[in-house]
């Protein structure tokens, strides 16, 4: 079987599909999983934080167990049939709450308690539906959220137990797939790295800035230690010594 040829980037380096490259924003990397693709390549921009054995064994336990809480078909024909039922149903038991009447001689307030009746039937067995059809979904996808959450719970007590005291932690988020997104979206945040500029470390040249400007008077007598206040013949203060002719 022929294989097609790899394509690049503008830069001529490999062009990585969707599913395998992470996107690095400030302090944070996010990378989209899917059961159905292989492992996303580590980003670089944990080198620091996290190693690549981590890295995999993560990334493939959020992807397994996040996996087991979506089935989009499934779901998806779900709540299509749901939509249909909660259209349908609602008519039926109206008219059909209605057409019970219809042998009998009633009057016009009758007739009107009769219609609100109906609509309260129609109203009950909407609600009903909403229950019966929406509500597994939600408590199912809860569920998987909950377990999610609490595996990145231990991995976070686990780094605190095995970090050094000065380390830097990430902290890792899950998003679940939802009816209608298969992805799995992975947000690993880490902290700033310190800034090495501070104000001990400036030149001796460079005063800071709650020093005031020097005088006047404080620059000549520098300038005269330095020499006889002239730019070559030129005097540079009006006490200094004349052009000699």
């Amino acid at each position: 079987m022929a294989l097609s040829p790899p394509k690049y980037d503008g830069m001529m380096r490999p062009a990585l599909p969707l599913w395998s490259s992470s996107k690095t924003r400030k302090n944070e990397v996010v990378v989209e999983l899917s059961h159905t693709q292989p492992l996303p390549l580590f980003p670089m921009g944990l080198q620091n934080y996290v190693s690549p054995h981590m890295w995999e064994t993560r990334v493939r336990a959020i992807t397994r167990m996040a996996s087991q809480y979506s089935k989009p078909v499934l779901e998806r024909s779900w709540m299509c049939l749901a939509l249909i039922l909660t259209f349908i149903a609602p008519i039926v038991a109206y008219y059909d709450y209605i057409h019970h009447f219809d042998d009998e001689q009633i009057n016009e307030d009758r007739q009107s308690q009769i219609a609100w009746q109906a609509r309260l039937i129609a109203l009950v067995v909407t609600v009903g539906l909403w229950i019966v059809m929406f509500l597994p979904i939600a408590i199912w996808k809860y569920m998987g959220r909950v377990r999610v959450n609490k595996m990145i719970d231990r991995w976070a007590k686990d780094d605190v137990r095995s970090a050094s005291s000065y380390a830097a932690i990430p902290t890792w988020k899950v998003t679940m797939p939802g009816v209608f997104r298969d992805g799995i979206v992975l947000v690993v945040s880490f902290p700033a790295p310190p800034s090495s500029f501070e104000l001990e470390n400036l030149p001796p040249y460079i005063a800071p800035p709650n020093d005031a400007a020097p005088s006047y008077e404080a620059t000549k007598r520098f300038s005269g230690l330095q020499g006889d206040g002239k730019f070559g013949e030129i005097p540079l203060y009006s006490d200094a010594k004349e052009i000699a002719v």
